[in-house]
C-alpha cells in the first residue's frame, strides 16, 4: 500500500478539490475517509477563497496555503511532490463567459503553463524523476477552446505533458454520476508518468461500487434536492445567510411562484419515502416559462414569441424537491443558475448551496460580502467528486507503481 503521497495544489480556490483529495470528512450520513494523500502546498490568488481556505484548517491544515499570484511563486519554494492538482481559472473557457480561451486578455487562459513550470522544477529537484501524476480540472468549454494554431487547449496540454513524460487521459464527467447532488459537468485531465500504466476512468466506477455511493444509476434519491435540504442541522453555520435578490429579480421569482411541493412534502424526505409515493409533481420544477405571457416584460416576451431563435432558455430555473440540482455558478444569478429555493422566494442559503456542492456541514465560509461567499462556493470543485478521483488514482498507483 502506498501512503503519504505528497500533493501540491495550484489554483486551489477555497479547497474543495484539496479536501476531496485528502479525505477525512462527512457529507450528511456518508463518510469519506482519509485517502493517503498529504497536502504539502496550496496556492490561490483570490483573497476571498484564501480567507475560506485558511479558516478551515481542521480539514486543510494550518500551513499548506500560500496566497499570491502563481506566476510570482518561485518553483524552488514549492516542496517536492508526487501529485499536482490544478483547477486553473475556468472563466476564459466557460460557456457563461466570453469564451476568449487562450487569448484571454487577463492571461488566465495561459495559466496552465504554470503547472508545467512547477512540474519541471520538481523533476529537477528529484534528479530528473517526474512526479507520479497530475490532475487538472476545468469546465467543458475548454474542450472547444482553441490555441492560435488551431489545436484545442486539451490537445496543447497533452502535447506539453507528453513531452515531459506523462501519459494523458481526458474525460468529460458529470458530478452526479460520482456521488455529488448536482448535475455539474467538468473536464478532468489526468496524466500519469510513462513508467506507470495509463489511467483508466473506469476505476471511478469501481470506487462508487466499493463505497456504495449514490449516483444517477443507483440510489439517486439521496442526490435529490429534497434529500439535501431535509436534514441540515438547525445549528449549521450559514444556514440563514442568503443573498437577497434585486427588486426586479425578486419580482420575477414571485411571479414564477413556488414549486407545488413545499415544506410539508420536504419533511417526507427524512423518512426516505419513495418519490412515486410522495407526489406526482415532485419532479416538476419551474422557470420564467410559468409566467403568463401577458405578464412578461419586453425581453422575455420576445424570447417567448420566438423560442427557436433563442433556444427557449430556462432562465430563473427553480428545481423541484425531486430533482437533482443544476450547476451552482460563481455568479449565483437566478437568470442563468437554478439557485432559487424550491418554495421560498429567495436564493438558497450559503449552507444549502454548500451542501449541493458536497461540503461538510462544519466547513465555514467567512466573507466580507455575501456575493463573494457565493462566488467562492460556486467556483469550488465538489469535495466528493475530488474524493472519488483521489481514491481511483490511489488505487491505480498502488497497482502499477514499481515497489
Amino acid at each position: 500500500m502506498i501512503d503519504n503521497l505528497k500533493v501540491v495544489s495550484l489554483f486551489s480556490g477555497c479547497g474543495g478539490l484539496d479536501l476531496g483529495f485528502t479525505g477525512g470528512f462527512k457529507h450528511r450520513h456518508f463518510d469519506f475517509p482519509k485517502t493517503g494523500f498529504e497536502l504539502v502546498f496550496a496556492n490561490d490568488f483570490d483573497a476571498d477563497a484564501g480567507r475560506v481556505y485558511q479558516a478551515n484548517h481542521k480539514y486543510l491544515g494550518e500551513h499548506a496555503f500560500h496566497p499570491g499570484d502563481v506566476t510570482e511563486i518561485s518553483a524552488k519554494d514549492v516542496p517536492s511532490f508526487d501529485v499536482l492538482l490544478a483547477g486553473f481559472p475556468c472563466q476564459p473557457f466557460s460557456n457563461a463567459g466570453n469564451r476568449q480561451g487562450i487569448n484571454d486578455k487577463n492571461g488566465r487562459g495561459t495559466l496552465f503553463y504554470e503547472c508545467e513550470r512547477i512540474i519541471k522544477h520538481c523533476a529537477q529537484k528529484s534528479d530528473g524523476k517526474l512526479p507520479m501524476a497530475f490532475v487538472f480540472e476545468n469546465v467543458r468549454g475548454i474542450l472547444s477552446s482553441k490555441m492560435p494554431d488551431g489545436r484545442t487547449v486539451p490537445q496543447e496540454i497533452e502535447l506539453k505533458m507528453s513531452r515531459l513524460g506523462f501519459e494523458i487521459t481526458t474525460k468529460l464527467l458529470r458530478t452526479s454520476d460520482y456521488g455529488v447532488p448536482q448535475n455539474r459537468y467538468r473536464v478532468i485531465i489526468i496524466g500519469v508518468r510513462k513508467d506507470i500504466k495509463k489511467f483508466d476512468f473506469a476505476i471511478l466506477d469501481e470506487v462508487l461500487e466499493r463505497f456504495r455511493l449514490p449516483n444517477n444509476k443507483a440510489n439517486s434519491y439521496e442526490l435529490t434536492l429534497g434529500a439535501i435540504l431535509s436534514d441540515i442541522p438547525p445549528n449549521a453555520p450559514h444556514l440563514e445567510d442568503y443573498w437577497r435578490y434585486s427588486p426586479s429579480g425578486q419580482k420575477m421569482i414571485e411571479m414564477i411562484g413556488p414549486c407545488v411541493d413545499g415544506a410539508e412534502v420536504l419533511s417526507k424526505f427524512k423518512k426516505k419515502i419513495p418519490l412515486a409515493n410522495i407526489s406526482n409533481t415532485i419532479t416538476k420544477g419551474r422557470s420564467w416559462k410559468n409566467i403568463p405571457p401577458e405578464s412578461l416584460g419586453p425581453r422575455f416576451k420576445k424570447i417567448h414569441d420566438n423560442p427557436q431563435k433563442y433556444r427557449a432558455p430556462n432562465f430563473y430555473r427553480r428545481f423541484a424537491l425531486g430533482e437533482i440540482a443544476g450547476t451552482i455558478t460563481a455568479s449565483a444569478q437566478p437568470e442563468n443558475c437554478g439557485i432559487t429555493h424550491p418554495f421560498e422566494d429567495r436564493r438558497m442559503s450559503l449552507r444549502e448551496i454548500a451542501r449541493i456542492q458536497s461540503f461538510p456541514d462544519d466547513f465555514i465560509f467567512p466573507h466580507n460580502s455575501i456575493s463573494a461567499a457565493y462566488k467562492v462556493i460556486g467556483n469550488a470543485v465538489p469535495p466528493i467528486f475530488g474524493w472519488v478521483i483521489a481514491m481511483a488514482l490511489k488505487s491505480h498507483l498502488e497497482k502499477y507503481v514499481s515497489k
